[in-house]
């Protein structure tokens, strides 16, 4: 069984402490039951999903108590799933860049720069954050200017869209995309900075599993799931 959270549409937030919250009374669960998002853990290596009592329940733990602990690449990845609720909502990230890069030079007041060379087949957007008078070297912050990747289709929409970490010792990565077929949701996962390298081989791996998970009404898969457990 894969290790997951689900959200149904309907449910109250995580930390809604309102009386309608504590009064809530969730519809009995089925396969009809419209889901808001649900999470699952991800294994960038090798395209396996965390699912309880299995091998990879297994890799998951030994990877959290001996590789975190030495700051070594974790390889697996957060992934939330959301269900695009308005279908009229436009499936790409151009407006959400260009509201970040405007909040960005209206608070922090600089400029992203578009570099010459792509990374990985990105377009590759670095922050022009200014000097640090302290060293005479551009500031070394990515909480206001992270690394921002981006992924083109042919009609100019953004289809993918990254903003990593560029400091520290462990640098993350928060990665979200569309799936182009019937199915209406976005996808983010987040994950280390090492394995930006695999950005398009883990849209694949993904949007595979997911529609592995395609089920009847009874509950059967209509096809055999993707990716290892």
């Amino acid at each position: 069984m894969v290790s997951t959270w689900v959200r149904y549409i309907g449910d109250p937030g995580d930390f809604d402490s309102s009386i309608k919250a504590q009064l809530y009374n969730r519809p009995p669960v089925t396969y009809q039951l419209p889901i808001e998002s649900f999470g699952f853990q991800y294994r960038l290596t090798d395209g396996a999903v965390k699912s309880s009592l299995e091998q990879t329940d297994v890799d998951y733990i030994h990877d959290n108590n001996i590789l975190i602990p030495k700051m070594k690449p974790f390889p697996w990845g957060h992934v939330i799933v959301y269900n695009i609720v308005d279908l009229n909502k436009p499936r790409n990230y151009n407006l959400a860049l260009e509201e970040s890069l405007q909040a960005t030079k209206k608070v922090y007041h600089f400029n992203y720069i578009e570099q010459s060379e792509p990374i990985y087949g990105l377009i590759y957007l670095k922050a022009n954050n200014g000097i640090d008078p302290s060293s005479n070297k551009p500031w070394q912050e990515d909480t206001s200017g992270p690394d921002i990747f981006i992924s083109k289709n042919k009609n100019g929409e953004i289809k993918t869209y990254i903003k990593c970490d560029f400091i520290g010792k462990v640098q993350y990565c928060y990665h979200l995309f569309y799936i182009d077929n019937n199915m209406h949701v976005t996808i983010y996962i987040s994950y280390n900075r090492v394995y930006l390298k695999l950005w398009q081989q883990t849209e694949k791996n993904i949007t595979a599993i997911l529609n592995s998970w395609i089920v009847r009404n009874d509950g059967k898969l209509i096809k055999k799931q993707a990716g290892k457990i």
